[in-house]
Order: structure tokens, then C-alpha cells, then sequence
């Protein structure tokens, strides 16, 4: 359910300027894969060198990094 949400909210934002840097960073791994995770708070913006698209200000869908990990979410480092 929340990823159809989710798809099909970037299918009809695509204009839209955080859409459009998520897509930039999730371009730079070489294959896009994604986990659901545990729902936290957060904001849409630049965290720890990815961009966290959360439209609802909670994070559901994190994307794995390239040796599969998913790492921390909304982290500021």
C-alpha cells in the first residue's frame, strides 16, 4: 500500500524540485533497490549525503546502499 502510494506520488510530482534531487541521488548507486523500514520522522531534504524524500514527513521506503545495507535514516552527519 505505501509504496503504490509512493509511486504514485512521484509519477504525478515528477515536476517537483524534491523529487527531482531524490532522483539525482538515487541515480548515483548502481542499481536502485528499496527495504521498508520501520516509519520514522523526518524531513524531506539532504541527510549524510543522500536525499530523503518524505512527503508525509515520515521515512517508510529507505533505499539500499551499493554492498546492500540500508543504513541509518534521517542521520545529519
Amino acid at each position: 500500500m505505501e509504496a503504490g502510494i509512493f509511486l504514485l506520488y512521484s509519477l504525478f510530482a515528477i515536476n517537483d524540485k524534491d523529487i527531482k534531487n531524490f532522483l539525482v541521488e538515487a541515480n548515483k548507486h548502481n542499481s536502485i533497490e528499496y527495504q521498508f523500514v520501520k516509519a520514522t520522522s523526518c524531513k524531506t531534504g539532504m541527510y549524510s549525503g543522500s536525499y530523503v524524500l518524505a512527503p508525509t514527513n515520515k521515512v517508510i521506503l529507505k533505499q539500499k546502499s551499493n554492498d546492500g545495507s540500508v543504513g541509518n535514516l534521517c542521520d545529519k552527519k
